[in-house]
């Protein structure tokens, strides 16, 4: 997943997010006016709140909008862009990773609003364990800046430290992708929410703690 050519990738997410638009239209026309559509469903995939048919078919597709509207922003503004620059193949598939999830969880709340059986809680772990998997692989691969990556202040002021710390949170990332993946055969479906806070929570004071290791020994910090 390596798309560093600029227009390829923006032709890319247009597209994606056309085709989450063209879902929204004929899921919308599908459903009477003023009728209440379900807007949140818990951990177990059980709708548990109603909202406005806008908020509830056009809520994901107005985010990757945003998203891909303010990514390319930051980029620009961060002091540090020559080295997102430099980064572009691993950002870009992050990116494409990122909208092919938004992507799929909009089908699969698409079909809950037109009536299917597909459990939410059964697909959305393995989704977010695939989009770990795809970030893990590419986050070793991402140079200091202030907007993408594990920004402490001691990563953010040691390459050593971001170097480091990229490359062990991209191969925990990854572990903690399969494990969440793997949590659908072997805990009921509303368990995997505690499994991904948890791993995360844990995962992130790691990484926290082996940057400041890294930086107090880092001669050039």
């Amino acid at each position: 997943m390596k798309i560093t050519n600029h227009r390829k990738l923006w032709a890319l997410a247009a597209a994606i997010l056309l085709m989450m638009f063209i879902i929204s239209g004929y899921v919308w026309q599908q459903i009477p006016a003023g009728q209440p559509v379900c807007t949140h469903w818990n951990a177990a995939g059980e709708c548990d709140d109603y909202g406005s048919k806008f908020f509830g078919i056009l809520l994901l597709p107005l985010v990757t909008t945003a998203l891909i509207i303010v990514l390319p922003l930051l980029s620009k503004i961060d002091p540090r862009s020559s080295n997102i620059a430099q980064s572009s193949k691993a950002v870009s598939a992050v990116l494409v990773g990122l909208l092919l999830f938004m992507l799929a969880i909009h089908v699969l709340v698409m079909l809950q609003l037109l009536g299917s059986e597909t459990n939410l809680g059964t697909y959305v772990p393995l989704l977010v364990g695939l989009l770990f998997v795809v970030i893990g692989n590419f986050l070793g691969k991402v140079r200091s800046n202030f907007f993408i990556g594990i920004r402490t202040p001691w990563t953010l002021s040691s390459e050593l430290a971001w170097n480091k710390t990229h490359r062990l949170g991209g191969k925990l990332m990854m572990g903690l992708g399969i494990l969440f993946m793997a949590s659908t055969l072997f805990l009921q479906s509303e368990a995997w929410v505690f499994v991904l806070v948890g791993a995360t929570a844990a995962m992130t004071l790691v990484l926290a703690a082996y940057s400041y290791l890294v930086w107090r020994n880092d001669a050039d910090r």
